[in-house]
């Protein structure tokens, strides 16, 4: 969409006019069900959650200025629509862990948290939780950046061996965060869906 346009549709918008939510909506609306059910895989919910995002566009439009970028708008909009679901969910310790299971992730989507103290810890404290020869493999390679290539030299294994150790590595840390640290992978989640 063009700057210009953008620009008369949040000028409509703000006066009122509902055929720019109209026009809005049409724009994004796919995109934004889209990503919401990646997120949250509940038909009902993502429903929800898409009709609160433009009740929330709608509602706040006086507080948009010519600067909003929508797209950007719109998502963050979804994004803390999303993570507060989540929040509510964790009271729900069945609904919760069926919707981090839902989200699919891998160990290089988590490997930013790293830099998170709190984080760290716990993905510290679950890397110790792996057999001896898988941790150091997933060790050298996530905490030391070598390639598999390496670590198969390294290791005087196989590539496969290499791939398998890291396979497994990241579907027990993704299991053990989805279960013990749910909230862990609704951030992160939110983060990737909506950036």
């Amino acid at each position: 969409m063009s700057v210009i346009h953008e620009k008369e549709l949040l000028q409509k918008l703000r006066q009122g006019d509902s055929s720019a939510l109209g026009q809005v909506y049409d724009l994004y609306a796919d995109i934004l069900a889209y990503k919401l059910h990646k997120l949250v895989k509940i038909d009902a919910v993502v429903e929800e959650l898409h009709q609160d995002v433009f009740l929330r566009l709608w509602n706040g439009r006086n507080n948009l200025t010519e600067e909003t970028n929508l797209k950007a708008y719109l998502f963050t909009i979804a994004k803390n629509l999303s993570i507060d679901f989540y929040r509510k969910a964790s009271k729900d310790k069945e609904l919760e862990r069926q919707l981090a299971l839902h989200l699919h992730l891998s160990y290089d989507h988590i490997e930013p948290l790293l830099d998170s103290k709190e984080t760290s810890a716990i993905l510290e404290q679950l890397m110790s939780l792996l057999p001896p020869q898988r941790q150091r493999v997933f060790r050298l390679i996530k905490l030391e950046g070598k390639s598999y290539e390496e670590a198969s030299l390294y290791f005087g294994v196989s590539m496969s061996t290499i791939k398998d150790h890291m396979a497994k590595s990241s579907d027990f840390l993704r299991g053990e965060l989805s279960k013990k640290y749910p909230h862990i992978i609704f951030g992160i989640a939110a983060y990737l869906i909506f950036k």
